[in-house]
This record gives C-alpha cells, sequence and structure tokens, in this order.
C-alpha cells in the first residue's frame, strides 16, 4: 500500500528532527571535548595527515547541516548534505575496519558505547532514513515515489559515490603524507607491545649488551666485570665474572661489555684495547690492541668494529672502520657524520649494528635523521624520522678546557634499536595531537622501514612501578626492555608488523 501524503510528511518531519538533533549533539560533544577528538583525528591510521583541518571542518559542517534542516526553503540541501556527510562516515568504518592498518579505538563523541560495528549498523540506519526523506522532499506531494525525476535519482547516487570517493581519496593520500612527508603526527595502533615476563635485576645498574637465540646478556656500569646471563623466558639466572690478564695496567674509566653472536667484547675508548672471546670462556684469551681511541664501538663480525672517534687534527667527531683481521687497519670515514655546528655534540648519535641486515645505522642524537651504512662503513642512504628539527639545537657551555651540553639542547632521540628491517627510535618529543601527560607516564617508541625508508608506527612502553624506560633492544617480535632494577619482555604484535 502507497503511504499517504500525511505519512510521508510524518515520516519526513521525524527523520528531518532526528538529524538535528543527531548534528547539533554530534557537534557539541567534539567541541566539548575538543583537545580529545584532535588526539582521536590525529592517531587515526586514515586521516591523520588532515588532522588539523577535519578537526574544525567535521563539526562545522554538522552545525551547517542543522540550520539548513531548520529552515523549511533548505531543508532538501540539508537532508542531501546529511546523506553525503553519513556516507562519508560509514565509508571511513569501512576503511578502518577492513582496510587499515590497525583499529584505532572507537571511543569518544557520540554513541560513545558502541564499538566500530555497532557504528556501521547505525550509520547504514542513518544513511536508509537520509535517502528515504531525501527522495520524499524531492518528489511532488501527490505524485507516488516512481514518479521521481531522473534527476533526483541521479544526484542521490552521485552524493553517495561522490562522498564515498572523496573518503577514499583522504585516506591513500593520508598514508602517503604520513609515510613519506614525515609531517610530525604519530600512528598509534593499539597494545603493540605486550608484557610477556619480567625478572627483578636486585640493581639499577645493569644495561642489556647483547641477545642470542637462547640467552640476553646483561652488562653492569659500576661492576664492569660482573655479568648476568638470562634465558629468553627470563625464568634463570646465570651470573658470571671476567677476568682480565694484568688488568693492573689499564686505566679504565667506563668499561663496556657487548656480545655479538658467539663472541663478547670488553672495552673502554679511552684505552685503545678490545677484550673478546667466545661466549663461556670468561678469561678473555684474545686483547685487541691499537693506538686509536674512541668515543663508541659496534662490534661487526670477522674482527671488525664501527667506532666513533675524534680526528686528530680538527677534533671533530668521525665515524671509523677498525680491523683486526690479519693486522691493524683504521679507515675515517669524515664525509659521513654532517657538521652543523661544532662537529661534537652536534654529530652524536647512536651507532648500531643490524645483524640480520648486515647493515650499521648511525642514528643524530640531536636532529632527525639517521644513516644506513653497509659493513665497509660505505653509505647507503639517510632518512629523515618524523620530527621537524633538522637542524641542532645546542647550549654548549664552554670552560677553558671542557665543552658540556647544557639542559637547553633538544635531544630528538634518545635511544635506538635495530632488529630485522625495523628501526626503533625513543623520542620524548610530543606530536600534534598527542596528550603532554603521556610523557609522565610512557616512553614513545617510532618504527622505521629501513627498506623503503618510511615511517610505520608508534608505540608506549609504559613506566614500571614509577620507573621510566633506561635500555631497551629488540630481536625478532621481542623486545627487552630495563626499568631500574627490573628487565622485562614484551611481544610485538605480529599484525601491525611484517617480521
Amino acid at each position: 500500500m502507497a503511504l499517504s501524503s500525511f505519512n510521508k510528511q510524518g515520516i519526513l518531519r521525524g527523520v528531518i528532527s532526528f538529524f538535528i538533533l543527531l548534528w547539533v549533539y554530534a557537534a557539541t560533544a567534539k567541541l566539548l571535548e575538543f583537545d580529545d577528538f584532535g588526539i582521536q583525528l590525529g592517531q587515526s591510521p586514515l586521516l591523520s595527515a588532515y588532522a588539523g583541518i577535519l578537526v574544525w571542518l567535521v563539526p562545522l559542517s554538522e552545525y551547517i547541516l542543522s540550520a539548513l534542516l531548520l529552515l523549511p526553503t533548505t531543508r532538501k540541501v540539508g537532508l542531501y548534505g546529511s546523506l553525503c556527510l553519513m556516507t562519508a562516515f560509514t565509508t571511513y568504518i569501512i576503511i578502518i575496519l577492513n582496510y587499515a592498518d590497525f583499529v584505532p579505538c572507537s571511543c569518544g563523541g557520540i554513541l560513545e558505547a558502541l564499538g566500530w560495528t555497532e557504528h556501521l549498523i547505525f550509520n547504514g540506519v542513518c544513511l536508509f532514513l537520509a535517502a528515504t526523506a531525501f527522495l520524499f522532499a524531492a518528489q511532488n506531494s501527490k505524485s507516488p515515489i516512481t514518479g521521481l525525476k531522473r534527476t533526483e535519482i541521479l544526484k542521490l547516487c552521485a552524493g553517495v559515490l561522490g562522498s564515498a570517493v572523496w573518503v577514499i581519496v583522504l585516506f591513500l593520500t593520508s598514508e602517503e603524507q604520513m609515510h613519506r612527508n614525515n609531517a610530525f603526527i604519530r600512528r598509534y595502533p593499539q597494545h603493540v607491545a605486550k608484557v610477556k615476563a619480567k625478572i627483578n635485576l636486585g640493581y639499577n645498574s645493569y644495561y642489556i649488551a647483547g641477545i642470542t637465540n637462547d640467552s640476553i646478556y646483561l652488562g653492569n656500569t659500576t661492576a664492569p666485570l660482573h655479568i648476568i646471563a638470562t634465558d629468553t623466558k627470563l625464568q634463570d639466572t646465570i651470573h658470571h665474572r671476567l677476568h682480565l690478564k694484568d688488568m693492573d695496567q689499564y686505566s679504565f674509566r667506563s668499561l663496556q661489555f657487548r656480545v655479538l653472536d658467539t663472541m663478547y667484547y670488553l672495552s673502554d675508548g679511552s684505552v685503545p684495547v678490545i677484550f673478546t672471546d667466545t661466549i663461556g670462556k670468561w678469561r678473555p684469551s684474545r686483547i685487541l690492541k691499537t693506538e686509536y681511541s674512541f668515543y663508541k664501538l659496534q662490534p661487526l663480525h670477522n674482527s671488525t668494529f664501527a667506532v666513533l672517534t675524534a680526528n686528530k687534527e680538527t677534533g671533530d667527531h668521525e665515524l671509523g672502520l677498525l680491523s683486526f683481521k690479519d693486522t691493524v687497519a683504521f679507515h675515517i670515514a669524515p664525509e659521513l657524520l654532517e657538521k652543523q655546528v661544532d662537529g661534537i655534540f652536534d654529530v652524536d648519535g647512536f651507532l648500531r649494528y643490524n645483524e640480520s641486515q648486515d647493515k650499521l645505522i648511525y642514528v643524530y642524537h640531536y636532529r632527525n635523521e639517521y644513516l644506513v651504512m653497509n659493513n665497509m662503513l660505505k653509505l647507503e642512504h639517510s632518512a629523515k624520522t618524523i620530527d621537524t628539527l633538522s637542524q641542532a639545537q645546542l647550549d654548549i657551555a664552554t670552560s677553558s678546557t671542557t665543552l658540556k651540553i647544557g639542559p637547553k639542547s633538544i635531544a630528538v632521540h634518545l635511544n635506538a634499536a635495530t632488529a630485522g628491517h625495523y628501526l626503533y627510535l625513543r623520542s620524548d618529543r610530543l606530536g600534534q595531537y598527542e596528550p603532554a601527560e603521556m610523557l609522565e607516564e610512557a616512553s614513545i617508541i617510532d618504527v622505521y622501514d629501513l627498506q623503503d625508508k618510511s615511517y610505520v608506527l608508534s608505540f608506549y612502553l609504559y613506566d614500571y612501578k614509577g620507573h621510566s624506560l633506561r635500555n631497551f633492544m629488540v630481536k625478532g617480535d621481542q623486545l627487552y626492555a630495563i626499568y631500574d632494577t627490573y628487565l622485562i619482555k614484551y611481544t610485538l604484535k605480529a599484525d601491525a608488523f611484517k617480521f
């Protein structure tokens, strides 16, 4: 039975009233929680790059549609706009559920108790109501629905299709900007790092020296000859003590213990000597001596080491390669590190070796850049991180004999780890749409793909018992972190990565 004109008008008025209430409530809720709404958009896997515009555009559009629906002369336009906006929202949810890299939290705003699937059902009902009301408003009150002009049907289809395409284009271009254009907007998938095990080491002076297939090795800053080995489940620990021959003849300042594959290395760059042997032989039989001092040392394979050293003529810090294969060989690559301020603090950074890729990585401490080199110290590429600080901003205190870094210096990267084809960087610099209070609760880890030089995602490592992250290392999908006296093991969520 065909609907009477009276029934159609009743339905039309009901739908219009519903959408007026819906848009006013939705827009007002967004503005009342404006900061949270901005954060949700900024962390969206679809629209992050456009969050600054959409945070204003969406509630403004909802208020405009409400005003159009209130006036009899513009109700048809308001219904058409409501149909288009609801189509855009629905397309967004479909992409979130099926094509996005991760599904974010659906909390906040209207109907906050609903999940994404429930939102999709609700939007589907709203789409049906908007389309029906638009057709009722478009037809002559005395004509049946079949008497609608073809142009009105085409207009409805064009609105639905155009709105869907618009959101798809935003999604594709936002992805491109997030991966390539280094906009300082982070993306946070949910629950990337899950705690699997923890152990109390008893002292807060331990650091992660290396990870093998079955063990994690810990060095100690205050007792450098004391080593702990624990299994990867953090259930059993074994304490070892290194015994160095003729140790009294060396004036060590800060011995550092490192593990790579089946070998361990003990060194202090102020004394150009490296003690090494196979894991398990805690009286090192090899003592590698050189005339070159160094500030940082990263073991490679085949008795080769990457180092950060000082140029004897200029004093500038430079990367070098130290080899003990047949004879002692030392090669400096002054072209690698770019001097911006003083050639010392401005080029400071983190020297890491990616064993699976056989790549050497250097991450600048005070600027948004990292270098990827082969095992012969030849630059393969450099890339920018998502931070926008490309020029080192340093506060350097100068005395008659020393230089010291001051508190006003801005550190971009605080630590680095690498495994597989990923680079993990710790930062305490907030991006857009990030709540400042998170820095009091967690450490931010940004992840980059070394193969295509792209930003992948970010996640939080939350403080443990009031202590923040101090040291971390990654192997495969396992992340190990030191918090004060605790060693904690995390498993990284597989669907967020490509392990």
